[in-house]
């Protein structure tokens, strides 16, 4: 297979944004980005929503297209890409994946993840939406030839949970997101936690939230890193929450509870987070009438086992229905936040560095657009990250789907509004 790669040209335009906070602000400016490179589906048809989702790690990566119809109508699909030479843009398709028993509106690709030789697929469309988890690993149809070598469901599955709503992988252990399960209440959520045992994905635990409560929605994200997993709650008293989970002896203990300290209804806080170390980004799109919020949380900040939240960002050209913080992630000093309603639904991302200007600061480097965007591409739609290397969706461009493909990049001019 071949892919079918567009180059961009460079961009001129200087736009200036800024970071604000309830309790402080801090005005910043940045340069748009040069845009590079432009992934497409080899297959790509009307609808097909390529880039959906996107995950990259090291020289893979996997792209999501969960409407794709060779096997039935919203059936699904996903891509992986392999770079030779990390210091190069050139990222090559490797292979197609398709579910082996995929079906009509299973919704294959609706989340990706990758880590090491192992990709993850989420189908939370499969058996009447109690959803499944496709694992292939890189060598199951031979050298560098991904195939499929297992299929993951919650091992009490049942209709409407939505198995697979969200999905993070972290040194050998996978979480995934079910928030239609109703142990709690209907929509109260789960979380099911697997580890890599004898090259098989075994059921390690079931998780709820220990005051979960119907409609809460606890799974709509999670993040993982070592024995820190963290799981969004986004409904929680209507305006959401995140956990904290520790894991001892084999155990995950609830250890927090957090709201944002400025959270209303439909706030949607929990929606999306990212953890990288000791900062925990956490997205809240609803905030502000859908313009959307990030909160920046770190470790032991106000106590041992504390989750302090440090900052709230917002950009200065956000605007009404921009979802800012529906999707976000993070990669050593980076935070990355995609904007899929911004301009009329175009899209855009913007790149924060956290000793911007201010150790702690995180302030942003960047914001990216796409030189060929228009109107309801959504942009940003998704985004990942590995080391400077940064993939966004937008999964309605040209109404077949695109990713875009850029490196992390300070542009800023170091000026500010007052100057």
């Amino acid at each position: 297979m071949q892919t079918f790669l567009r180059c961009a040209k460079p961009l001129s335009l200087t736009l200036f944004l800024s970071i604000f906070s309830l309790s402080n602000t801090t005005v910043l400016s940045a340069q748009e980005a040069e845009e590079g490179t432009k992934l497409m589906a080899t297959r790509a048809n009307y609808q097909d929503n390529f880039g959906k989702s996107v995950a990259v790690s090291g020289n893979y990566s996997i792209i999501g297209a969960w409407t794709d119809d060779e096997r039935g109508p919203e059936a699904g699909a996903a891509y992986i890409y392999f770079r030779a030479d990390e210091k190069t843009d050139l990222w090559m398709l490797r292979e197609r994946l398709l579910a082996s028993d995929g079906e009509a509106f299973n919704n294959f690709g609706g989340k990706v993840a990758i880590e090491g030789d192992y990709a993850f697929v989420t189908a939370q469309g499969h058996d009447d939406f109690a959803g499944a988890v496709y694992v292939f690993n890189r060598q199951a149809g031979g050298a560098d030839a991904w195939g499929e070598v297992q299929k993951i469901m919650a091992p009490d599955k049942s209709s409407g949970d939505y198995f697979g709503t969200s999905i993070t992988v972290n040194n050998g252990r996978i979480a995934v997101g079910a928030y239609g399960e109703d142990d709690k209440g209907r929509s109260a959520g789960a979380v099911y936690t697997y580890e890599l045992k004898d090259n098989q994905w075994k059921f390690e635990a079931k998780i709820h939230d220990e005051e979960g409560a119907a409609n809460d929605r606890f799974g709509s994200s999670v993040a993982l890193t070592g024995n820190t997993l963290v799981v969004g709650a986004n409904r929680d008293n209507k305006a959401g929450s995140i956990l904290i989970y520790e894991r001892k002896e084999e155990t995950w203990n609830q250890t927090l509870k957090i709201f944002s300290s400025d959270g209303k209804a439909k706030d949607r806080f929990g929606g999306s987070l990212a953890l990288s170390d000791d900062y925990l980004a956490v997205g809240a799109e609803g905030v502000d009438g859908y313009m959307g919020a990030v909160y920046v949380f770190e470790r032991n900040l106000g106590g041992e086992n504390n989750w302090g939240e440090l900052k709230k960002v917002q950009p200065l050209d956000a605007d009404m229905d921009d979802r800012f913080g529906k999707t976000i992630a993070m990669s050593g000093a980076y935070l990355l936040v995609g904007s899929e309603g911004h301009e009329m639904g175009m899209g855009a991302t913007y790149l924060f560095r956290k000793d911007k200007e201010g150790e702690n600061n995180w302030g942003l480097a960047n914001k990216m657009n796409a030189m060929d965007g228009s109107p309801r591409d959504l942009f940003g739609s998704s985004v990942a990250m590995s080391g400077e290397d940064i993939f966004i969706g937008a999964y309605q461009s040209d109404r077949k789907g695109g990713a875009y493909i850029f490196r992390a990049e300070d542009k800023s001019i170091f000026a500010s509004k007052d100057d």
